[in-house]
């Protein structure tokens, strides 16, 4: 008998009518603004700062100083290690509000997470791998565009690193990297 209430009370609480007095009206919501799309100068401009990122992002690139004033939206001092990049292939970009959303098809070759087992060490992984990637691209503060909210590229590679499979290395990742790199793309 006790079960059968029970059942009957949530039977009943399941198809009663929602408060309307407490439901938000979205009628009065503010209308949405349509967004201007951006130029073709400014999506060209916006393009040319994600080259710029990706290929200062490429380990051992001659222009890696100057990643800081490609960025933008740091989430503190210094990117965490990301994946270590090959080469990438820039796709069409869309749109969002007055900001730019780059693509790009990236192969990495590496990649480095925390030591699960040896606290304040790193592992290594050697392993090649294609992904299609986003970052947002906006003006600074000073009017050029930047790479935000993204991937960063690039290994802290030093003793405290275990590199796996055996036998791999900073320097066996750098020459496949070297070497995909040559095959096309940038």
């Amino acid at each position: 008998m006790r079960a059968a209430r029970c059942l009957l009370l949530i039977a009943a609480a399941c198809t009663r009518e929602p408060d309307v007095g407490n439901v938000a009206d979205d009628s009065a919501a503010a209308p949405a603004v349509a967004a201007t799309p951006p130029d073709s100068a400014d999506v060209q401009a916006a393009e040319a700062a994600l080259t710029s990122f990706l290929d200062a992002s490429r380990e051992g690139s001659e222009t890696r100083s100057q990643l800081p004033s490609l960025t933008s939206c740091s989430a503190g001092d210094a990117p965490p290690p990301g994946p270590m990049l090959a080469r990438f292939e820039l796709l069409e970009p869309t749109f969002r509000a007055d900001t730019i959303v780059g693509r790009a098809v990236v192969t990495t070759v590496a990649d480095q997470d925390v030591d699960r087992i040896h606290p304040g060490y790193f592992v290594a992984r050697l392993r090649v791998r294609s992904d299609t990637l986003e970052w947002d691209v906006l003006r600074g503060s000073s009017g050029e565009w930047v790479v935000c909210n993204g991937l960063h590229f690039g290994l802290t590679a030093d003793s405290l690193t275990a590199w796996r499979p055996a036998g791999a290395s900073a320097a066996s990742a750098r020459a496949l990297a070297d070497s995909i790199g040559r095959m096309g793309g940038r």
